[in-house]
């Protein structure tokens, strides 16, 4: 177990939101020793008292506060460092003057500034055994991935790099896994011949939320569905694993990655979405449009939402769109996997549309399970069955920072992006993200609190994917 944390960023929207909640929890459990300490980097004029008095605020505020005991224990862990120049070697390694025990790196910052902290680190003399977390997003690009991979590789072995995307720690994940490949039902119809498509969806009513600093140079694009959402289709989409704890969990994501189609610009045309929205209403609530927004630059023609449908071109997923979208300030909020299984006859198909029956869907909010049964039109039409899916083999409960955490801390990377994973998540994003920045797909415009932009019926395109493949397989 490490016995230092340094959070460069403590003070940053990362670590209020999801940091420092998940490592009080890991304290409350006994994750952590009684001696560990917890170092939060920040160019505030802080002093230790000040990044206490912040936490509990936040500690306050979250769902789940630990008991008082272990908050005020979690919090006499903390210290703060002022670094007001990132690149300045001194100050970093004025961190590190009194540690001699092993020591967990984070890097709760904005991307673009990775690079300039990590050139720092070249020149530091760390704590022997010291490893890094790095949050996500990975890089802006694929040749930006390419550059931060070989940096770190500099400082350290690729054993001792954590890339977190936390939505690998969401404990739906282990349920994924446990319908797919522990399931009787289910696991003997996860391919082709049974399913004509597959939804992943991340639609929020949120608007981008003080976050635009970051958010205008990522857009919906490079924020939800590079990492988030291409590693739930992995897991949605792999070849065959015991469980998510195996050690080749990562080879069988890469794998994936690897086979899925890069898509031409003809394709990006066809099968892309982008869009921003514009002042609505949400709930009641008037939201200025996202180019009004505080740090938003308009000319960069910033998405706030994308859809892209992908292509796994393998024996098992030949012909079967994957559609991952993402948007921002919509008049619901939607976070659900859907899984579209072919119906038994054209009888069934004759009376229901693509939001009828025969739909597995996965609630990544609430976790739950529903199937929507075909049934005799003249009973009812539809009967939506709630599952539950059990794991035998997944950990306790945990919310996925908690989880991930205890991994890093542990040495255990399974759930983690590895380098050339990111790299090849960046292969498939970089040509629609290049086409989209030469106005290929042109940005539509929806009012927010609407259901966004008109998306096109995928179901042509999917049956003349289907006949193309089909073809192929029979000539």
């Amino acid at each position: 177990m490490y016995e230092h944390l340094v959070i460069f960023g403590a003070t940053g929207d990362v670590s209020k939101r999801y940091i420092f909640p998940a490592l009080a929890q890991v304290f409350a459990n006994r994750g952590l020793p009684a001696e560990y300490r917890i170092t939060g980097v920040g160019r505030r004029n802080w002093n230790t008292p000040q990044l206490q008095e912040y936490v509990s605020e936040i500690l306050g505020t979250h769902h789940t506060p630990p008991l008082p005991r272990s908050r005020e224990g979690f919090l006499e862990s903390l210290e703060y460092a002022r670094v007001e120049d990132l690149s300045d070697t001194r100050q970093i390694q004025a961190i590190f003057h009194n540690q001699a025990g092993s020591t967990l790196l984070y890097l709760g910052l904005p991307p673009q500034i990775f690079s300039s902290v990590l050139k720092s680190l070249q020149h530091v003399t760390l704590p022997t055994g010291s490893r890094l977390i790095i949050e996500k997003p990975f890089g802006l690009s694929y040749a930006q991935s390419k550059e931060l991979n070989g940096l770190v590789h500099q400082k350290f072995p690729e054993e001792r790099i954590f890339r977190i995307d936390h939505f690998l720690g969401m404990p739906i994940v282990s349920t994924i896994f446990g319908l797919r490949f522990g399931n009787p039902v289910f696991t003997p119809l996860w391919n082709r011949q049974y399913i004509k498509k597959i939804e992943v969806i991340w639609d929020e009513t949120l608007a981008v939320e003080g976050r635009a600093d970051f958010y205008d140079r990522a857009g919906a694009l490079k924020d939800m569905i590079q990492n988030h959402l291409l590693q739930l289709l992995a897991v949605l989409a792999l070849e065959p694993l015991e469980t998510m704890w195996s050690p080749d969990f990562r080879n069988k994501r890469v794998e994936l990655f690897q086979s899925v189609k890069k898509l031409s610009e003809k394709e990006i045309r066809a099968q892309t979405v982008r869009a921003r929205y514009r002042s609505g209403e949400i709930y009641g609530v008037r939201v200025p449009g996202y180019a009004k927004s505080k740090g938003v630059d308009s000319e960069r023609n910033t998405e706030t939402f994308a859809q892209v449908i992908l292509w796994v071109d393998n024996e098992r997923w030949q012909g079967v769109p994957m559609v991952l979208r993402s948007g921002k300030a919509l008049g619901r909020d939607r976070k659900e996997i859907r899984v579209h299984f072919k119906s038994g006859s054209k009888l069934t198909e004759s009376h229901f549309s693509e939001e009828g029956g025969n739909i597995l869907r996965v609630n990544l909010a609430s976790e739950e399970v529903n199937f929507g049964i075909f049934t005799i039109p003249e009973a009812g039409g539809i009967t939506s069955a709630p599952m539950r899916v059990d794991d035998p083999i997944a950990p306790e409960h945990l919310f996925p920072y908690e989880r991930l955490f205890l991994e890093a801390m542990s040495g255990q990377s399974r759930l983690f992006v590895r380098d050339d994973e990111v790299e090849e998540m960046w292969k498939i994003i970089q040509p629609i993200a290049d086409a989209w920045a030469e106005n290929v797909v042109p940005l539509q415009i929806y009012p927010a609190g609407s259901n966004g932009p008109p998306l096109e019926d995928t179901g042509a395109l999917t049956e003349s994917r289907q006949s193309r493949t089909t073809a192929k397989t029979i000539g």
